[in-house]
């Protein structure tokens, strides 16, 4: 057998697994383990002191009148209550009215937060001194915004809307159509209205610059960039990572000027060469580990394998997964006359929704499932059986072991990358710019 190489699960966690002979590992990503010089409350209070494009933090809550602090939900690893501690000391120092600050979740379609979470999300005692709302994107008071040089219409929770200094806490993560996630995003789709999202989301996930790594040229990303500058991000937080997920440097300010800075950095950290494809790709899809969120690890091993390799999927997600998402899959192969991908094609080049009736999130998962490259894919997580992976075109192992030795049968000989962290990657190829 060949050396140990390690996919993680979370929380310090690793799941380890011995490669067999005859099998190289052309790319292994690994990092050193670092101590690093500051908490994540320190990094962010030096970035509120040190922002890009914008004064410091204090000055703007100090011109201030109406405050909403916009924080993404439980499916990001954002450690937004370490983040929000100095940011209210900042607020609390200014002696600003805490009836005039609301922190809202941008939940975008996904589904609220229970209290627990929302509670270990924010930190001891945040709901009890704050306001926080949860955005429903269906709700019917969302205030109206117009986008200069276009006919649309953009409807925003009214709490962001009422307010003079929007901050949005959010993370700089590999993203498989917006190229990359955080930032303005977390306004659109984060706080805006369900018919809004669906119609950007439709029309331009098929768009071929609507991928992983790319903003440049991409539609995706371009346009919801252009809609969050006429609602407005007046200071966005900024959290990058290494790739084993910690939290390595929070850049704030600007939206654009920040978020621009952040993806440069993100590229630095977490940029992984390639100059050919591999035929095996192993990886974990972590930090996607709630429910249908794990297809986006499969963006960056269907980037760099062959179409007639494979990729062995470690999914360690914290439940199982959803029986509306599972049956999803059963009403578009009955509605298609089992041509899944030719219908759901069809539908977004129409600008239409496949699945009308559930959320944007759904329809974003599906359509990566089939419209993805038919390389096959073995998935392994405690909480899909054998049924679930079959419906949604996959096939199950056990346990890492077993999809390896099933692989090896096939791939005596095989060329591999091993991501550890597979959502932490950006794949920077020679045949693709």
């Amino acid at each position: 057998m060949g050396d140990i190489h390690y996919l993680y699960k979370g929380h310090g966690n690793y799941e380890k697994f011995e490669l067999p002979e005859g099998w190289k590992t052309l790319i292994t990503v690994k990092t050193e383990e670092r101590a690093l010089p500051q908490s994540v409350s320190e990094m962010a209070f030096f970035s509120f002191l040190n922002p890009v494009g914008t004064p410091p933090l204090k000055e703007m809550v100090s011109k201030a009148k109406k405050i909403a602090i916009v924080v993404d939900d439980g499916t990001r690893p954002t450690p937004v209550k370490e983040i929000l501690k100095p940011l209210l000391s900042i607020i609390e120092e200014e002696r600003f009215p805490k009836d005039e600050v609301v922190i809202v979740v941008a939940l975008g379609t996904h589904e609220p937060m229970k209290k627990e979470a929302l509670e270990g999300k924010l930190g001891d005692g945040i709901m009890e001194s704050y306001r926080v709302i949860q955005h429903n994107a269906w709700q019917d008071d969302l205030v109206p915004f117009s986008i200069p040089d276009d006919l649309r219409i953009v409807k925003v929770n009214p709490h962001v809307a009422m307010a003079d200094l929007k901050i949005g806490i959010s993370s700089i993560l590999p993203h498989p159509m917006a190229g990359y996630g955080g930032g303005p995003k977390i306004i659109m789709p984060g706080v805006c209205d369900f018919d809004f999202i669906r119609d950007h989301h439709m029309k331009h996930v098929t768009h071929p610059r609507s991928k992983l790594g790319v903003i440049k040229g991409n539609p995706f990303h371009e346009d919801l960039m252009k809609t969050v500058k006429s609602i407005g991000l007046n200071f966005s937080v900024n959290c990058l990572y290494d790739q084993k997920g910690v939290p390595i440097k929070i850049i704030s300010g600007s939206m654009e000027e920040a978020f621009h800075k952040s993806v440069l950095a993100c590229v630095e950290i977490l940029g992984c060469k390639f100059e050919e494809k591999v035929d095996i790709t192993i990886t974990s899809t972590y930090p996607h580990t709630h429910g249908h969120q794990l297809f986006k690890g499969l963006s960056a091993p269907d980037m760099i394998t062959y179409d007639s390799g494979a990729i062995l999927l470690y999914a360690p997600l914290v439940g199982p997964m959803s029986k509306e998402f599972i049956d999803s899959f059963n009403y578009v192969k009955e509605k298609s006359g089992n041509m899944a991908d030719v219908y759901v094609k069809e539908k977004l080049s129409e600008g239409s929704a496949f699945l009308p009736d559930k959320s944007i999130d759904f329809n974003m998962a599906m359509s990566t499932v089939f419209l993805r490259p038919k390389i096959r894919t073995i998935i392994v997580s405690d909480f899909i059986r054998e049924e679930e992976a079959k419906t949604m075109g996959l096939e199950y192992a056990s346990s890492i072991e077993e999809g390896i030795e099933r692989l090896k049968k096939v791939y005596p000989e095989a060329n591999l990358a091993v991501f550890p962290v597979g959502g932490l990657i950006v794949p920077v190829t020679e045949w693709d710019s």
